[in-house]
């Protein structure tokens, strides 16, 4: 039996592979790497311009990274709460990166309905919710900053409300938001596959880059080179590779486990009627929802950085345990229930949590950081990194995450001892609101 990534690769079921690239070949955009950001890229590129030649090389198979194991949500949250957003940039600037994922969210659904991808879209939205009182009084101070910048589309429910869209006797209250939608991210990823490919888009698998000569813009790789006019890393927690990025970003891990099918019995139990996404209000907040054919799927609880920052530590069985263990006490009605699966993977996570567009030297671009939030926020980038490589001007382009600076991170052990001490300080605050 193949040993795939994650659930959502798995019921996705086998398709046909690309070839990889085995010749030297010249094209007018070279995209490293076939994930969302990569794909929606190159679909925007030939959109804009349908007689661009344009390729993507991907190390694996499309959908390997976390464009097909993550949780499937595809909602509005920027960085890790508005309040560190807020901090960092400003008010006027948080309403921004809010706008910006809002249109983001709405945009995927567009994308989705224009090329009729089957990836079991639903839009019910999700709920923020607070299980102690530490997470009440932050979740309450969050919707005064919501309320004091004007955002749209969230709402207050009391624990009755709650407890109707989703039963579990730790909820004491939460934040309904109307832009969430949920899917399966193996069958967009590949879904969007078939859309670049339709429009032209080659697409090489099993194909991985060695190096990148930024002078020459040529891309050597496993099985030749690559000469483009101009080139994007969409890598992100993959960006490693190369150094000019690896400094930028780090591959930071979250895990997810899966049970079996639930009965009928179990799903009434949990009241869960509406395919609402649920998340709690911790730094290392648990993410969790029913799958299509009625999983759950429970993942987060915390972020792992591993020395010398490896991008293969697929499972964890510690961090398992734990999810099986969070799933018990959040949900008492489903005792006895067995789990199927297990999987995990590197993130892409900056110091200062924001995401960044940017740009390494002329027409090489590059987008890291969607800190795990990204099944909307890469697909919509997609759109900006074409304008910006087009020479467009937009709303997008001119988004504050484009071209911004951001701290360098220095090399192990060093790198190591910074994450350590960042992770160490979110947890010591997420412990502090469980003895409350």
């Amino acid at each position: 039996m193949m040993d795939y990534k994650s659930f959502w690769l798995e019921h996705v079921g086998n398709y046909e592979h690309y070839s990889s690239l085995q010749d030297d070949q010249k094209t007018d955009v070279c995209i490293i790497g076939a994930g969302y950001t990569g794909l929606s890229t190159a679909i925007h590129l030939k959109e804009k311009n349908p007689s661009l030649d344009v390729t993507i090389l991907e190390a694996g198979v499309v959908g390997i990274g976390a464009s097909g194991r993550n949780g499937g949500f595809s909602m509005r949250l920027f960085g890790i709460t508005m309040d560190i957003t807020r901090f960092r940039h400003g008010k006027q600037k948080t309403k921004e990166a809010d706008m910006y994922m809002v249109d983001a969210v709405d945009y995927l659904e567009t994308l989705i309905k224009r090329y009729e991808i089957d990836c079991d879209y639903v839009r019910d939205g999700m709920m923020t919710v607070a299980t102690n009182a530490q997470q009440l009084n932050h979740l309450e101070k969050e919707m005064e900053l919501i309320d004091d910048i004007g955002l749209k589309g969230f709402k207050w429910i009391d624990q009755k409300d709650t407890r109707e869209l989703v039963n579990s006797p730790t909820y004491l209250a939460a934040r309904y938001d109307e832009h969430c939608a949920l899917l399966h991210p193996a069958k967009l990823v590949r879904g969007l596959a078939k859309v670049a490919e339709r429009l032209g888009v080659k697409i090489y698998e099993n194909t991985t880059v060695i190096d990148v000569k930024t002078r020459t813009k040529i891309v050597v790789t496993s099985g030749g080179t690559v000469r483009s006019e101009k080139i994007l890393f969409a890598t992100n927690a993959y960006s490693s590779f190369y150094p000019k990025l690896k400094k930028k970003q780090i591959p930071i891990y979250t895990y997810i486990s899966l049970t079996e099918p639930l009965s009928d019995k179990q799903l009434q139990a949990l009241n869960w009627e509406k395919r609402v996404g649920v998340e709690d209000f911790r730094n290392f907040l648990h993410y969790y929802r029913l799958t299509p054919d009625n999983r759950l799927m429970f993942g987060g609880g915390e972020a792992f950085y591993y020395y010398g920052s490896p991008l293969d530590r697929d499972k964890n069985k510690e961090m398992d345990a734990r999810l099986q263990q969070t799933v018990a006490e959040i949900f008492p009605q489903l005792d006895g229930i067995q789990f199927t699966h297990h999987w995990g993977g590197p993130i892409s996570a900056s110091l200062d949590f924001i995401p960044t567009i940017g740009k390494i030297s002329n027409d090489i671009w590059y987008s890291i950081g969607c800190m795990g939030h990204g099944v909307s926020l890469t697909n919509y980038n997609g759109l900006t990194l074409a304008e910006l490589m087009l020479e467009e001007e937009s709303k997008r382009t001119n988004f504050f995450i484009v071209n911004r600076r951001i701290f360098s991170i220095p090399p192990e052990p060093f790198r190591y001892i910074i994450v350590s001490g960042i992770r160490a300080a979110l947890r010591y605050e997420d412990k502090r609101g469980l003895r409350k």
